[in-house]
Formats: structure tokens, sequence, C-alpha cells
């Protein structure tokens, strides 16, 4: 006696169609991730960080690696922040500021750019953020701003 299967080759397309199409449309979907820059000029009146909500916007999006704030010149996204005059006090209100769009998501956002402060005193000033203080960056905001991204340099004038 012979057993008869019944096969069709509709009804098992039928069957596994959804599930094909599905297949296909996740990957079709998928969006590669990426990462988001955001240019910031502090010289511009634009205040010290960009504003929380942008930055939330960002870190939610599932496909976003990186939220990058970079900070750049007056004179445009490709040249650096230029805040060689600036005095401690300065840069540690900076740094309160982005420590609180870091904190919106640590493992996405970060710093991005080069800025120069005073080519006298460097980034090596004492941390007590007396307004009396020369230009220049405290140490302690100096490793700050390095350890999320940022190079600090000195400013010269002859470049």
């Amino acid at each position: 006696m012979k057993l008869k299967i019944p096969y069709s080759i509709r009804k098992s397309l039928i069957k596994i169609l959804p599930f094909v199409a599905t297949a296909i449309m996740s990957t079709a979907c998928h969006k590669e991730p990426y990462d988001v820059i955001i240019d910031w000029n502090w010289q511009a009146n634009m205040g010290w960080a960009p504003p929380k909500d942008v930055i939330k916007y960002y870190t939610d999006q599932k496909n976003v690696n990186s939220v990058k704030i970079h900070l750049f010149g007056r004179d445009g996204p490709d040249m650096p922040s230029n805040s060689s005059g600036w005095q401690p006090m300065i840069f540690h209100i900076a740094r309160d500021t982005l420590q609180t769009r870091i904190d919106i998501d640590p493992q996405k956002v970060c710093g991005m750019g080069t800025i120069y402060v005073s080519p006298r005193n460097g980034a090596h000033l004492p941390a007590d953020y007396d307004a009396n203080l020369p230009g220049g960056m405290s140490l302690e905001d100096s490793i700050w701003y390095t350890s999320n991204g940022w190079v600090v340099e000195r400013f010269q004038y002859t470049k």
C-alpha cells in the first residue's frame, strides 16, 4: 500500500510567504547605525551647549550610535574654537552645562573638536576659579574636556 502525502507548492508558498515577506521587509527597513554631529559655536551667543531636547531626540533614536557636540569657532565648523582669552571660571561654567548634556546618555553623547586655551597659561591653572585669574583652563577641567572627547591645545598666534 502506498502512502499518499498531499503536496502542493501553492499551499506551501501560502504558508511561508508571510515569513519571507517579513524577513525581506525587516532587512529593507533596517537602517544602518550612524553618528550625529551637532555643530556648536560658543562665540555666536548660542549658549554653552545645544538644547537638551535636541540631544534627547537623537539619543532616543535606535539607529544612532553617538551624538557628538562639535565645538567650533566663529568662522565656521571647519575652524576650531578660539577661547584663548577665557578664564578658568568660564571654562568651568561651560563644563557644568556640557555635563548635563552628556548625562542624558553617557554611552552616546560625547564631545568633538579642538578648544584653544591661553598660549601663556595653557590648561594647567589651579581649580580655585578666582575671577582675577589670568586666561587659561584649570588642569581639572582640561582632564574633563579631553576625557569627554574634546582636544585642548594652547593657541598659537603664528598658525
